[in-house]
Order: C-alpha cells, then sequence, then structure tokens
C-alpha cells in the first residue's frame, strides 16, 4: 500500500510538472503575440525587408538578365528601366533599416541637424 501511495504521488508530482511548464509556455506565447501586435506597420515591414530583400533584389537580377537575352530591345529598355528603379528603392530602404538609430531618431523628431539656432 505504501508502495503504490509512492508512485501516485509520484506521479502527481510529474503532471504538476508538466502542468507547470504548459502553463509558462502559453504565457510565454501570450507575451509574444502582444509584442506582435504592438510593432508598428514600418517595424513590421522593416522586419519582413531585412529579411527577405536579398532574395527580392536577386529576383529583380534574374529578371534583368532574363530581359536582356531573351526580350526584343523595345521591351528591353522599359523593363530594365523599372527593374532598376525597385532594385534602387529597395536598396534605399536597406540603408535606411541598417543605417544608424540616432539618426533615424532625428529624422522622426524633425531635426536634421541644420538650420540655424533659436
Amino acid at each position: 500500500m505504501a508502495e503504490q501511495n509512492k508512485n501516485d504521488l509520484e506521479e502527481s508530482r510529474i503532471v504538476d510538472t508538466r502542468a507547470a511548464v504548459l502553463l509558462k509556455e502559453v504565457e510565454a506565447r501570450s507575451r509574444m503575440m502582444e509584442l506582435q501586435a504592438s510593432k508598428s506597420a514600418s517595424d513590421l515591414a522593416a522586419e519582413h525587408l531585412s529579411v527577405w530583400a536579398g532574395l527580392y533584389m536577386t529576383l529583380m537580377v534574374c529578371l534583368f538578365l532574363f530581359s536582356c537575352l531573351f526580350l526584343e530591345p523595345e521591351v528591353t529598355a522599359s523593363l530594365c528601366g523599372l527593374i532598376t528603379l525597385v532594385v534602387t528603392s529597395l536598396a534605399g530602404i536597406m540603408r535606411s533599416i541598417v543605417g544608424d538609430p540616432a539618426q533615424r531618431d532625428k529624422e522622426k523628431n524633425g531635426d536634421n541637424g541644420g538650420g540655424a539656432d533659436k
């Protein structure tokens, strides 16, 4: 009988430990969802582009090469111009993401570092 009580006590400790771990996991997931929901659109876009911009740029370069090799010259000129515009825009966005955070804060506040003092 004492052996049975000992086994039951051990099993209840295991169940309690598992329940505590699951509760902590649910709390952590809830906190992560709150943090994700509180991000601004620009933060989400910066996060997305920091992961995928390299792939987008590679795709644009491949389209450029494809257009140079296989399309007619009249179509190639306009398509290459559009691809160049997209790649330049992505590069500018990446530069602003990777750039100095202090400079971004100054730009957000409208203080560009120039002009006369009051």
